[in-house]
């Protein structure tokens, strides 16, 4: 009876690509390899076909590596294979990653490389030609001559490098466009540390700026000079190395580093901070876990799990954590053979819990502090001045909302506009009364006023010179209807309060939307009805939609007490 092969192949090939890789995890194995290989340039180039969904037809990586040898090259997409396999000193250890990352995403996955003094090499594999029927490819070509294609031929170096294409893509989780995007926040947090040692990676040819979840470090970032967060003092965490882990003669414990920070007040001045534009293009919308770097690369980023700790709320991105550890202790953070996750076991868990949770309490109160003063001031200001105009949700909504400056009335005097307009309001105030307001008009970027005057008008929106000022026509049917609907809702019921307020606050910044909107059309630009009628129709939405998340944001935040 003759013998049974142990694998079959092309099904063994088929059932693999259903391993645990997403996209960017995937890439991150080349990007690996790359760094491992003394790469000092890594660029990616993702090509892709115009249209709504942007299919990707190809993703090429190029560097200028070391490059492989004729028999390195030969077996470097041999799974199971590697020059650096149980090598704990780098960022590889377990030899499939690579090619069980391409073959997770695509069909067809090529190798170029060459050695200094030496010649362009290649190779490849074709899970189509694998798994036809008979099989038209049974194991890797060995490697012949052949030059870089053109349209790669930037992406390598010229004395040495390696070259890797994947082809026949049919993995593609999100439009390329989205995808590119978030592959730069992916890339930029998860290989910080290589590129603060110098390591230049480039995507569809932007150079990826470095993101640091603790915001201690600021160079290379895309905002270098922003304030840097307050760290803590460094927890040092002995750990014991598994059985398994053990080398002859090696360490028995290894040192688990931990770092912790509290960021920088510029970012969180008041509740509901965490949805201003500043917060978002820095990421920290997204900064509500951990950060675990094994061998100094990151490869776990996200909220632990089963966390015996009290759980993380929004409240928490306010404060930053890097666990760091090296590879000898793998098995204690269940690391997989394609770094993707990293989660401690349950008792390290709990020692990290017990580390981290006094330096997370001591921040959250530092963070819950600063918006006590914050919200006690603006309340002393209102009761002090005697200007609460009873808007103060939506105005507060509309001023932690980041927008452009007003173009219609550029080149006006704030400070003239606010006089003007004070003494039209307040004919029988004092100065010091008129002064009051004026701070209050320059404090914030809208202002609503109840008033009253005999006419059609609804409301009247004045800009100031960078500042809006809104008054309400109590007169009008339509107030008197909304002050109807609010009187038959203040009935006492706390839900019912809640849902007056909220009524009043929508209506205040569907006005200060529409406000806005107007305000950034130049005065003396000419357009035809129907264009203004469009672009102020946009306008009006956008700035509705985004003025509406800053109060949802704060508003839920207020509900959980955060």
């Amino acid at each position: 009876m003759s013998g049974v092969s142990l694998v079959d192949d092309g099904c063994a090939l088929l059932s693999m690509r259903s391993s645990d890789f997403d996209a960017y995890s995937a890439i991150g194995e080349v990007i690996d390899n790359s760094i491992q290989a003394g790469a000092k340039n890594i660029r990616l180039l993702v090509k892709f076909q115009a249209s709504r969904q942007e299919p990707i037809t190809s993703i090429a990586f190029g560097d200028d590596g070391a490059g492989m040898s004729s028999d390195i090259l030969h077996r470097c997409l041999q799974l199971g294979y590697s020059t650096r396999f149980n090598d704990r000193s780098g960022i590889g250890r377990f030899g499939v990653g690579a090619t069980l990352a391409a073959i997770n995403q695509c069909k067809k996955v090529e190798v170029y490389s060459k050695e200094k003094s030496g010649e362009w090499l290649y190779t490849y594999i074709d899970l189509d030609l694998i798994t036809a029927d008979p099989p038209q490819m049974v194991e890797i070509p060995a490697p012949t001559k052949k030059a870089i294609p053109g349209e790669f031929r930037d992406l390598v170096g010229s004395a040495s490098g390696t070259l890797v294409v994947w082809s026949k893509y049919d993995r593609q989780p999100d439009p390329a466009g989205k995808m590119i995007e978030e592959l730069h926040v992916w890339v930029g947090r998860t290989y910080r540390n290589f590129i603060w040692n110098g390591v230049r990676i480039f995507i569809n040819p932007d150079l990826v700026k470095a993101i640091d979840p603790l915001y201690v470090n600021t160079a290379l970032t895309k905002f270098p000079d922003d304030a840097k967060a307050h760290e803590y003092k460094e927890i040092l965490l002995p750990w014991p190395v598994a059985h398994e882990d053990r080398e002859d003669g090696g360490p028995t414990d290894s040192v688990i580093r931990i770092r912790m920070s509290l960021l920088p007040k510029e970012f969180r001045p008041t509740q509901g901070s965490g949805n201003t534009r500043q917060t978002k293009d820095r990421h920290i919308d997204r900064n509500e876990g951990v950060s675990i770097l094994r061998n100094n690369r990151e490869v776990f980023y996200d909220a632990i799990p089963w966390w015996p700790g009290t759980p993380f709320k929004e409240i928490d991105r306010w404060w930053g954590c890097e666990i760091s550890f090296d590879a000898i202790l793998d098995t204690q953070f269940t690391v997989k053979n394609i770094k993707r996750g990293a989660i401690p076991v349950r008792e390290l868990k709990q020692a990290i819990c017990d580390r981290i949770t006094p330096t997370r309490d001591t921040a959250l109160e530092q963070v819950r502090s600063l918006w006590k003063e914050a919200e006690a001031a603006a309340r002393a200001q209102g009761i002090e001045t005697g200007v609460d105009t009873g808007h103060t949700d939506a105005e507060r909504a509309a001023k932690g909302t980041p927008t452009a400056k007003n173009v219609i009335d550029k080149g006006k005097s704030i400070d003239e506009e606010t006089r003007k307009l004070t003494d039209q309001l307040l004919k029988n105030a004092d100065e010091q009364q008129k002064a009051l307001w004026r701070a209050k008009f320059k404090s914030q970027p809208f202002t609503i006023v109840d008033d009253q005057w005999k006419g059609p008008e609804f409301v009247e929106t004045n800009h100031l010179g960078g500042v809006d000022v809104l008054k309400y026509n109590m007169q009008h049917a339509f107030f008197a209807e909304i002050s109807a609907i609010r009187t038959a809702l203040a009935s006492g019921d706390p839900d019912e309060l809640k849902y007056s307020q909220h009524l009043s606050a929508l209506i205040d910044l569907l006005l200060i939307s529409y406000s806005k909107a107007e305000a950034m059309f130049d005065k003396d630009l000419e357009l035809r009805a129907e264009t203004f009628i469009e672009q102020l129709r946009m306008s009006w939405g956008n700035y509705l939609a985004n003025y509406l998340e800053t109060w949802r944001k704060r508003t839920e935040a207020n509900d959980h007490g955060e």
